[in-house]
């Protein structure tokens, strides 16, 4: 993004803050014009932040106010880097072509770091965390792990790493035993998946852990989680446009600090989530 020069010389806490507006408009270089700001959809001192708020608890909204675990780890990376978030409603396949298009400048959103996704974002781990699956209360099947889905439909959210997961390894498993493969159906956001395992479109939903909580105590006993153990455990992360090496040790040193002042703690224990590293 353009930086526009207005004014001739500025103290030391106005070059400060030039240094983080370069950070947000996704240059690398480490010095900037005194009092800069930025033009189009950030603005200096704001973090804009793209989440799918579809998918508690880890972002949704509460009215018209985002909600849940990114949108408050954000809210606490912007205030101890400085600035205000704000958050761009995006469904998940879309988040990175908004990343690399300048919608927002960081993506907080339960995204896996996966070696495709390396080549297209620097990632920066915040949490480990894994997928559960869900089926109806009111049948019999009680899938344990993907083997148990042979020639089964399963709502799996679109764009996601348990995509590839299910119609790669999980579905050559199958064939190789003489059996079905694994009958993905992708839905656009996670709800829309929950509901086609309602109404018994699917028989069942692969989603991560923490959604499938969700899911099971908003819904109320229609639902219930038949795994037992973490399927696919990975780590997730922010990420930043590539190359964004400012922002991203702007969000890392902040992190760093909520990790020592024990907020981070606070919202892991808060939404039943795992530290970054630790399976």
């Amino acid at each position: 993004m353009r930086l526009t020069k207005i004014a001739r010389s500025a103290s030391a806490a106005a070059a400060a803050g030039a240094l983080l507006a370069l950070a947000l408009s996704g240059c690398s270089s480490s010095t900037a014009s005194a009092g800069s700001s930025i033009t189009g959809v950030a603005t200096a001192g704001t973090l804009a932040v793209g989440s799918d708020l579809t998918y508690p608890p880890y972002a949704y909204l509460d009215g018209h106010t985002p909600a849940g675990f990114d949108p408050d780890i954000s809210r606490a990376l912007a205030q101890q880097a400085g600035l205000k978030a704000t958050f761009v409603d995006t469904r998940f396949e879309e988040l990175i072509a908004g990343l690399e298009s300048g919608r927002f400048d960081v993506i907080a959103s339960d995204l896996y770091i996966t070696d495709a996704r390396k080549q297209q974002v620097d990632f920066i781990p915040y949490i480990t965390t894994g997928n559960s699956l869900l089926v109806q209360s009111s049948g019999t099947y009680r899938p344990l792990t993907p083997a148990d889905l042979c020639g089964k439909a399963v709502a799996v959210i679109k764009g996601g790493q348990i995509v590839n997961e299910l119609r790669g390894e999980a579905s050559q498993s199958c064939t190789a035993s003489g059996l079905k493969p694994v009958d993905v159906r992708e839905f656009t956001s996670d709800p829309e998946g929950t509901l086609a395992l309602q109404s018994g479109q699917v028989d069942a939903q692969l989603t991560d852990s923490a959604v499938a909580k969700a899911a099971v105590d908003k819904i109320g006993g229609t639902l219930v989680i038949s795994s037992t153990d973490l399927i696919y455990p990975i780590q997730a992360g922010l990420a930043v446009k590539k190359g964004n090496t400012a922002l991203e040790k702007t969000l890392t040193n902040a992190l760093h600090q909520l990790q020592q002042d024990g907020t981070y703690n606070k919202l892991l224990t808060q939404y039943n989530l795992r530290p970054a590293g630790v399976n």
